[in-house]
């Protein structure tokens, strides 16, 4: 199994919706049948 590091830059004016996206990129890969640890 491969291992990947996924980073992503939020503007701060954005800095309150991070929660959220983080949910989401976490739901894209868990459907995709990958694993978040």
């Amino acid at each position: 199994m491969r291992h990947y590091e996924i980073v992503f830059l939020v503007h701060p004016d954005q800095s309150e919706q991070v929660p959220a996206m983080i949910e989401r990129y976490k739901g894209l890969i868990e459907n995709g049948s990958g694993i978040v640890h």
